[in-house]
């Protein structure tokens, strides 16, 4: 299910959706969406990152990465 989530946030990063340096909602935010648990959520955040999409910031959010 989390390869789901990340490709759908995936989509929404590279159509532009969702601008570089763009804040992600939280991840209750994104469980309640997606109608999913935190732990797929944050398992797609850790997918999206390891694929250099998104930035983790502990104690300020997820955000989408600068483009180079």
């Amino acid at each position: 299910m989390y390869d789901q989530v990340a490709a759908d946030i995936a989509a929404d990063i590279t159509s532009g959706a969702l601008a570089p340096g763009a804040r992600l909602p939280t991840e209750i935010e994104l469980a309640a969406q997606y109608q999913v648990s935190r732990v797929t959520i944050r398992r797609a955040v850790k997918e999206l990152s390891g694929r250099g999409l998104v930035v983790v910031s502990h104690g300020r959010g997820t955000f989408v990465a600068e483009r180079p």
